[in-house]
């Protein structure tokens, strides 16, 4: 997403860019505890569970550059992109309206008896949608095999949330529709993966289950707006030692997995093979 960011503002891209800085946790702890079978719909700053979902870097980059071997045939915005072979479903830019689509998904499992959820990402914004409560309603109602996964960040674009809602936890608010609801650590990566095993579960046996992901976006608004916030100053810079990639680096460290020499190298060959694509795909156009 920084290359993104950085391309754009290069000229050599167009397409805008939604950046999970600081939420990166979330998506891809929640898609690396899915199964084969599982769909998921992606909101427009979860680029992290294309990743968790298995799409190569290559494949979304195409979306970015309207290459003609797009996945979306370059019709639609990067975040719509859908792979559903591998689970991933396409988005929608109306807030809250790919929630319906995941009950949709949901339904579709359960009439089929297949053994698999749907997983469907959203900001803490969405709670004014009436697509979220109505969603809620009939998962409940049902006993859908669903996952509703917020992001609960606190900004609803530029407003914060104790403007909007008297509690900055969502949980009041999923429970009495009938959903399991569990609060997480949106940056700690394993404790996402393990809620979301947990979710999956719960979900399978009849319980659909809503993830309340507190964490915060250290990363722009988008590619186009900048930084709507204002007076965030200390919240940055909490949210900064609260780093999810950074938390996950140190407990690689401590438990001997990896050293942050090995950690910095492969920092390394991945920004060197990241240009090295972006290269490749921008040949397709050409």
């Amino acid at each position: 997403e920084e290359a993104l960011l950085r391309w754009e503002h290069q000229g050599k891209i167009a397409a805008q860019t939604f950046p999970s800085k600081g939420q990166e946790a979330i998506a891809i702890g929640c898609c690396l505890a899915l199964e084969k079978g599982d769909a998921v719909i992606p909101s427009f700053r979860t680029r992290g569970a294309m990743v968790g979902m298995g799409v190569t870097i290559a494949e979304q980059l195409r979306e970015f550059v309207h290459s003609p071997l797009a996945a979306g045939d370059s019709r639609d915005a990067p975040h719509h992109s859908s792979w559903p072979e591998r689970g991933v479903m396409p988005g929608s830019t109306m807030i809250g309206g790919h929630l319906a689509m995941a009950a949709g998904l949901a339904v579709a499992m359960q009439f089929d008896k297949q053994p698999a959820v749907s997983l469907a990402f959203f900001g803490d914004g969405t709670l004014g949608s009436g697509d979220l409560h109505e969603t809620m309603h009939i998962a409940g109602a049902w006993e859908l095999p669903l996952i509703l996964a917020c992001e609960n960040n606190g900004w609803e674009m530029s407003t914060a949330w104790s403007k909007t809602r008297k509690t900055r936890s969502l949980i009041p608010y999923a429970e009495p529709f009938g959903f399991t609801a569990r609060a997480v650590d949106g940056n700690d990566a394993q404790d996402v993966y393990q809620s979301a095993r947990w979710a999956r579960a719960m979900a399978l046996s009849g319980r659909p289950v809503f993830l309340d992901c507190l964490t915060f976006r250290t990363g722009l608004y988008s590619s186009h707006f900048g930084e709507v916030r204002s007076g965030i100053e200390e919240d940055l810079a909490e949210a900064e030692c609260r780093d999810p990639l950074r938390r996950m680096a140190n407990w690689l460290i401590e438990h001997g997995v990896a050293t942050a020499m090995e950690l910095e190298i492969l920092t390394q060959e991945e920004d060197k093979r990241l240009e090295e694509t972006f290269s490749e795909v921008l040949v397709e156009i050409r």
